[in-house]
């Protein structure tokens, strides 16, 4: 078998700076190995934000009836194949490159097929879980979509069920420049008769859902209408709220993922779970194998504490939507804190925006930072917007190092936010420090 490194380099070759949308590219190439896609039960799921925080409960509800679950999420933190996973433990290196190399083998056979000579590094990697998870035989796939929805390649399942979790304005270059249109990119997803879910979304773009909705004749099941989540208090093991729904009056649970934000993921992904039973014919979870099965779920970067002494935190808000989720989580956990922010972010995001809210975090100091990758802002660039926005710049590691030696006082943090593939680099260096 060819070496790691030399797949793993082919198959990053295949990278696109820009996402580069598109169907028939992964139909190609899934046809030609059998269309396993179309051969799995499926749970496709949009949203700006809370993708993977949803999913991160929903597994493990799922799991809670004792079936195996896939999933496919991105980007990944510390490990290229955590993106594919079954019941939380990322495909083997055995199973990975075993696969990565027929498709390499398949790809260079189909060299003269114009249409395959443009594939992108997510598209396959989209058709190689779909292959995965078909050859394992898992009972329920959960699918993320990568960007939008429409024309993103997670969406040649015919799933039993779609989710869309919230909509903000993020890749506006892509999916459009209001809420709207990105709405609208994000209900590409919906298929005919398969119902579909949505979470907390604001009225004016959840008209354009459930306008699509009614085109495909999808039930449409929604936030605060056929499902509530009423948050109750945010405690430091998790966030306590109130559910209730068609099959539920209302029930107390607590999400172990800090951020006042996570009950409504919690709520989105009960309400998933409940109607994925319900289509299945399979009895609902009581209300104590819930409790549990929420208390397991864990997702790293989402206002994760990595170590008490200094108290440093990570959470991967990367647009001004999440951005505002986390501000508002900051507030309510840590309000007479000393907080010391470090951010960066990648090129394709609302740098100026991002920068502007968190300048208006109570008892902060903000630095900017870059990172090793090539869709990274430049140091120039960085330095040049510390610079107008009176801020400060640094080198992260150095300064991680440096605050890790410093004594802290009990009210003081350390937020390490931005890019979801920053953070990737600073929690790899913290988790083997």
């Amino acid at each position: 078998m060819i070496q790691k490194e030399e797949q793993l380099e082919w198959l990053h070759q295949h990278q696109t700076k820009e996402p580069h949308l598109g169907l028939e590219r992964v139909r190609r190439i899934l046809a030609l190995r059998g269309n396993p896609h179309l051969q799995i039960s499926v749970i496709h799921i949009a949203g700006t934000n809370g993708k993977g925080s949803t999913i991160a409960h929903l597994r493990q509800l799922l799991q809670a009836k004792k079936l195996c679950i896939g999933t496919f999420t991105s980007p990944y933190l510390l490990n290229y194949n955590e993106q594919i996973a079954i019941n939380g433990l990322p495909i083997s290196d055995e199973d990975f490159y075993s696969l990565l190399q027929s498709y390499q083998e398949l790809l260079k056979k189909q060299a003269d097929d114009t249409i395959l000579q443009e594939i992108t590094e997510f598209e396959i990697i989209t058709a190689l879980a779909y292959d995965y998870f078909c050859q394992q035989e898992v009972d329920v796939v959960i699918m993320e979509v990568g960007l939008g929805g429409l024309l993103d390649s997670t969406n040649v399942c015919q799933p039993d069920l779609t989710a869309i979790t919230t909509i903000g304005l993020d890749h506006t270059a892509i999916l459009g420049a209001t809420l709207a249109d990105i709405a609208e990119q994000k209900a590409g997803i919906i298929k005919e008769r398969v119902p579909v879910v949505t979470g907390k979304i604001s009225s004016e773009t959840l008209a354009v859902i459930h306008t699509i909705a009614q085109q495909h004749q999808a039930s449409h099941v929604c936030y605060g209408k056929d499902y509530q989540v009423e948050s109750v208090q945010g405690l430091e093991e998790g966030e306590d709220f109130l559910f209730s729904n068609a099959f539920r009056q209302k029930e107390g649970y607590q999400s172990a993922l800090l951020g006042v934000h996570q009950v409504e993921n919690a709520g989105l992904a009960l309400e998933l779970c409940d109607q994925y039973c319900s289509l299945k014919g399979l009895p609902l979870l009581s209300e104590n194998e819930v409790r549990r099965a929420l208390k397991r779920t864990y997702w790293p970067a989402r206002l994760e504490k990595i170590t008490n002494a200094p108290l440093i935190l990570l959470d991967g808000a990367h647009n001004p939507h999440a951005m505002k989720a986390l501000i508002a989580s900051l507030e309510s956990y840590f309000p007479d804190y000393q907080k010391h922010i470090l951010f960066s972010c990648i090129q394709t995001k609302a740098l100026d925006e991002m920068v502007a809210l968190l300048k208006t975090v109570s008892k902060s100091q903000l630095f900017l930072t870059t990172f090793e990758d090539s869709r990274s802002f430049s140091t120039e660039e960085m330095q040049g917007l510390a610079k107008r926005e009176k801020l400060a710049y640094v080198e992260w590691l150095p300064y991680l190092e440096q605050y890790k030696k410093v004594k802290h006082g009990e009210k003081e943090l350390l937020l390490i936010t931005g890019s979801l593939y920053f953070l990737a680099n600073v929690r790899k260096y913290l988790i083997s420090d």
